[in-house]
């Protein structure tokens, strides 16, 4: 069954958020939610439940994909921590408003949307390139956007693979 809206969640503090409709195009396209404090950058819950919500209350259940990404050894424990609160704040608010989602790996959503983009230390330019290439008018303008990228490209797997495209 094909989903009427799927979204798409680089769960990142710098990360995205974008909602697909049926047929690929963007609905919404954000940053994610933050507040800063004190100098810190905080994720603001209420807002990331708004999108959501927003998504839910389409006809038909939405689907969501979220990027799966475990610590790598240049992060330190407390971004390492940071990240994972956001995976998890995410992983809640889908599970509190009977979202049903997808874990997707770097790896596995990579290697469909990024084929013959170069990787590695180009990954994020790569991806900025492929996601600009599919949705023309997907709000990209500065460095501070490129999670909008990821997550338009984790929604556009999730969309497919519910499709099955793949």
């Amino acid at each position: 069954m094909s989903r009427n809206r799927v979204v798409g969640i680089d769960p990142g503090i710098t990360g995205g958020i974008v909602v697909l409709d049926r047929s690929g195009s963007i609905v919404q396209a954000v940053r994610t939610p933050i507040y800063a404090e004190k100098g810190k950058k905080h994720y603001d819950v209420p807002g990331m439940r708004e999108i959501l919500m927003r998504a839910a209350r389409e006809e038909g259940e939405p689907l969501a994909g979220i990027e799966k990404v475990g610590t790598l050894p240049r992060d330190g424990r407390v971004g390492a921590f940071n990240f994972g609160v956001g995976y998890g704040l995410w992983l809640g608010l889908l599970s509190g408003l009977y979202v049903p989602y997808m874990e997707v790996t770097p790896q596995g959503w990579q290697s469909k949307m990024l084929a013959g983009l170069p990787r590695g230390p180009q990954v994020k330019a790569s991806a900025v390139r492929a996601a600009k290439s599919l949705f023309p008018h997907i709000p990209i303008g500065v460095k501070a956007d490129w999670g909008i990228a990821d997550a338009a490209l984790i929604a556009e797997y999730a969309r497919r693979k519910d499709l099955g495209v793949h």
